[in-house]
């Protein structure tokens, strides 16, 4: 029985590789048409076109005609920071990584205990509730995760200890620094390696959170997307410096003292200046005196300290990928075959070395003749 393609795969290919369907059309050497047919299934690409899909997107022929085992049910939107800046092929693309992150963690969730997902239950109505309900909802969290409202100068494994999947690759996508949503009952972010300030990777973690807690069920669109980024900012702020213990260290408005703040909470002097604006302990003319000597001094992009500080990588999926592969359950190649996906793909995703997912062949030395 001959084994058939199945059509969302070739969509689900093309997105993942960034590609219009224009793009991806002159690519395989076919007509734009000819591709949606092969996207709706109305026609099965031929042999050669499809030799060529395989190439162009560097997956599998399982890819495109194994059906898995974990089937995703439709995600909702993720939580992007501009759906005007952002361009809707890297929206696509990194949507699939988010979605391909799913599926391995189910894969592996079948011999690795992973931590359970550990939130509260937060009512928030985000048309109606503002900025102090925010405030409430963050420092409820750090005291359900009972980790005080001091500094917390390394966010990943906090999130990771909590049950959160958190993936860091790169993105190369100037306009996408994190995006997070919830996948099959688990809450699932993507952090961009290639954001080179530690201090604004600290933020975006939770940033993402708060759209995490604060949004779950609600779709993205146009027209609620300014509101739930500035909510998403209002809670990352909150949960990063508590109001009841950073305001009481602002004693000074100079930048030399919010740097020796920044070496003590970890987070940007510019992400300082705008929690004293939200928290009213500095006022339109103190704000705009911080941005002039930040401007006088050329740090207003740049930070002194933005690499000062290093934050953990993601452990969960690379230490339950390396379990698997050391107690000898399965082969390197197992995992990535058994989701039909590129190894390299797979790696990536799970912060593991490249071509860790590739058996090894040890060589021996010949005997030499006498």
């Amino acid at each position: 029985m001959e084994t058939k393609i199945i059509p969302e795969r070739i969509r689900e290919a093309r997105e993942s590789v960034g590609m219009t369907d224009e793009q991806f059309a002159d690519a395989i050497g076919v007509s734009r048409q000819s591709v949606g047919t092969y996207e709706t299934g109305a026609f099965s690409p031929r042999g050669d076109v499809f030799r060529k899909i395989i190439a162009v997107t560097h997956q599998p022929p399982a890819f495109f005609t194994a059906p898995r085992k974990h089937n995703a049910e439709r995600f909702l939107t993720p939580t992007w920071r501009s759906l005007k800046r952002m361009q809707r092929p890297d929206r696509l693309r990194i949507g699939r990584r988010l979605e391909w992150a799913f599926y391995i963690t189910e894969s592996l969730a079948e011999y690795v205990d992973l931590p359970p997902v550990h939130l509260p239950a937060m009512e928030f109505d985000y048309e109606r509730e503002g900025n102090e309900r925010i405030e409430e909802i963050a420092d409820k969290l750090r005291e359900f995760w009972n980790v005080g409202f001091g500094p917390i100068t390394d966010l990943a494994p906090l999130l990771e200890y909590n049950g959160i999947i958190v993936v860091e690759e790169p993105v190369k996508c100037e306009d996408m620094d994190a995006v997070s949503r919830w996948q099959g009952g688990r809450p699932y972010m993507l952090v961009a390696s290639d954001q080179e300030s530690n201090p604004r990777k600290l933020f975006n973690l939770a940033h993402e959170l708060g759209h995490l807690v604060l949004h779950n069920g609600i779709e993205v669109n146009s027209r609620n997307l300014d509101r739930l980024e500035n909510q998403a900012n209002r809670f990352a702020g909150a949960f990063l410096m508590p109001r009841r213990t950073f305001a009481r260290e602002i004693a000074n408005t100079t930048i030399d003292y919010f740097l020796s703040l920044k070496g003590r909470w970890r987070v940007a002097v510019a992400a300082m200046i705008y929690r004293c604006k939200e928290l009213g302990i500095l006022n339109a003319d103190q704000v705009k005196y911080m941005w002039k000597q930040m401007n006088a001094r050329g740090i207003r992009k740049r930070e002194p300290l933005d690499n000062a500080f290093p934050l953990s990588k993601p452990t969960v999926l690379t230490s339950a990928a390396q379990m698997l592969i050391d107690s000898r359950i399965k082969l390197p190649t197992e995992i990535a075959e058994e989701l039909f996906l590129n190894a390299a793909d797979v790696e990536s995703l799970c912060s593991l070395p490249k071509g860790a997912l590739q058996n090894k062949v040890l060589s021996f030395p010949t005997l030499r003749s006498v």
